[in-house]
């Protein structure tokens, strides 16, 4: 017996007959629920899928809202502690107020200084030198000098022969009998910043029945003879 014929037989068992079974055509099906119906169905359907949309934007909001608020205050907390931090460096900065008007004044004495010691000669050395080149019978009796000071400049030689000088030295020396005037005048010339000594005058003396000579001599006196003592300080 064919597979078909014992569908049938099962069928007919039951009292129902199953004709797709037994090879018969499906029989057409119609929806016969109102337009309403399943307007409304379909409705429902993207109703609740819009639902589900906002409720995943109110989620995606709510975490944005979260973040932000996360964020705003790390920033808020960063700022903090940015303008805590330059408070302190103002209260330091103020103990140390007073150290830039310090620095200030140490400049400004020690340019004054540099100024007012500008032409200084150290004439105790110098004075050593011009005895210890001057002949042994002669006795300085008079030094009178014409230099520059911090303030005033130093005056312009009207001798075209003479060496750039920033002054002179005028000694007057008395002795019995006449020195070697040229060797004693070269012996001038050899200490460090004296040049064009000069003998201006020798003059037979007779005081008290004491008979002299009387020697004016000149030396220019140029910047080697000045101490320079703040000038390495200056250029440190």
């Amino acid at each position: 017996m064919s597979a078909k014929k014992n569908s049938a037989a099962a069928a007919a068992e039951d009292g129902h007959v199953d004709l797709i079974g037994l090879g018969a055509a499906r029989s057409p099906q119609v929806n016969l629920l109102p337009a309403e119906i399943r307007a409304g169905r379909v409705l429902g359907r993207v109703k609740g899928w819009l639902a589900v949309v906002l409720v995943a934007t109110a989620v995606l909001a709510a975490v944005g809202f979260v973040g932000s608020a996360l964020v705003e205050r790390s920033a808020a907390d960063e700022l903090a502690a940015k303008q805590a931090e330059v408070q302190a460096l103002v209260a330091q900065q103020s103990k140390y107020a007073e150290v830039p008007l310090v620095k200030t004044q140490i400049t400004q004495t020690e340019a004054a200084r540099r100024l007012g010691m500008s032409t200084e000669v150290l004439w105790k050395g110098y004075l050593g030198a011009i005895q210890a080149v001057t002949p042994p019978d002669v006795t300085i009796s008079k030094l009178t000098t014409e230099l520059p000071s911090p303030v005033v400049a130093a005056a312009v030689s009207v001798t075209p022969l003479l060496s750039p000088s920033l002054g002179s030295i005028g000694f007057v020396g008395q002795a019995r009998t006449l020195p070697d005037l040229s060797a004693w005048m070269e012996a001038l010339d050899t200490i460090p910043g004296f040049a064009d000594a000069t003998c201006a005058t020798a003059t037979l003396t007779d005081a008290d029945g004491v008979v002299y000579y009387e020697i004016a001599t000149t030396v220019q006196v140029n910047d080697v003879a000045l101490a320079s003592r703040f000038v390495a300080e200056a250029s440190k």
